[in-house]
């Protein structure tokens, strides 16, 4: 049976859904096996539309948009259990075009359609103000100059499929400095940005937005360190490093779950109160930065939505 399907989007998605995008369409029988049915990759068109096939009955679809794979093993999506152990890799990552994936299931007629809500596995990072307040200290006027941002402890393998549970898989820039990311990732500037002018007493709107992978970490070790972001510059000639824990203890936006989870916005309006620390693997506390902050899902932005 082939189904013609059509997709849209809101004007907060544009980049992200346009004519030329890659889409891989899986179907899979939703029996108790869950076997593969078919599986078809085209190019979403001028008319944000596609054709698809697969035969009657009830099926669990998935769609994954800005695919990374060229090809797949035939192991890795012979089932829908195998399909959904399949990872992503931020190293491959545009974050104008990110991966986005989304499942539904349907019951599979002639001339049927349906929806699939896809989302990225980005989240991202957003620095929508920051400015210094260092009334009362010896330093009292000094700005942060030569000011950077970037991300730390970086995940950089994610489940396509994973949602509030994602424990960080091999991180970069653990050592504290964004050198690592700038050599491995395709997009470096996902996790490190400029701001490009001093920092002082008047707030500034530098528009930063880093993006990275989930990480549902609930301790911060080694083996699963929770994300940073850091803010880098120099007070009186001495570099400072002002490293946060992103959505974590002190620094925690919302009660509903800590860390990072995907699709959404971390928005951070940041006042920097006193020198920094010289590593940046050493957190602050809110001694140091006061940061207010909310967080907004992207699908606000709004929602992408697929229908077939």
């Amino acid at each position: 049976m082939e189904m013609i399907f059509k997709l849209s989007h809101g004007s907060g998605m544009t980049g992200w859904m346009a004519e030329g995008n890659t889409l891989d369409i899986f179907f899979y029988n939703d029996d108790l096996l869950r076997r593969i049915d078919s599986y078809q990759r085209t190019e979403i068109g001028a008319w944000m539309s596609a054709d698809a096939a697969s035969r009657k009955g009830k099926k669990i679809a998935v769609a994954i948009l800005n695919p990374q794979k060229e090809e797949y093993a035939w192991s890795s999506i012979s089932s829908y259990e195998t399909l959904v152990e399949m990872n992503s890799d931020l190293r491959k990552e545009d974050p104008s075009a990110p991966l986005m994936c989304g499942m539904a299931r349907i019951s599979a007629l002639n001339d049927c359609s349906f929806e699939i809500n896809v989302e990225p596995l980005l989240s991202e990072i957003y620095i929508r103000s920051i400015k210094c307040d260092f009334s009362g200290k010896p330093y009292s006027g000094e700005m942060l100059r030569n000011a950077s941002a970037y991300l730390t402890n970086v995940n950089t393998i994610a489940g396509i499929m994973d949602d509030e549970e994602c424990m960080p898989s091999a991180p970069i820039n653990t050592d504290g400095y964004p050198a690592e990311s700038s050599e491995c990732l395709e997009h470096p500037e996902m996790v490190y940005a400029e701001f490009g002018q001093d920092i002082g007493t008047e707030t500034l709107e530098p528009d930063i937005r880093l993006f990275c992978y989930p990480n549902s970490s609930e301790k911060d070790t080694a083996g699963s360190p929770f994300t940073r972001l850091v803010i880098a510059g120099d007070i009186g000639g001495h570099r400072y490093y002002y490293p946060v824990n992103i959505n974590q203890g002190e620094f925690g936006i919302t009660a509903e779950h800590s860390g990072i989870r995907r699709n959404c916005r971390y928005i951070f309006d940041i006042i920097i109160t006193k020198t920094g620390v010289s590593d940046p693997c050493v957190p602050v506390s809110g001694e140091t930065v006061s940061i207010n902050g909310n967080i907004e899902p992207w699908s606000e932005l709004p929602v992408t939505n697929i229908e077939f």
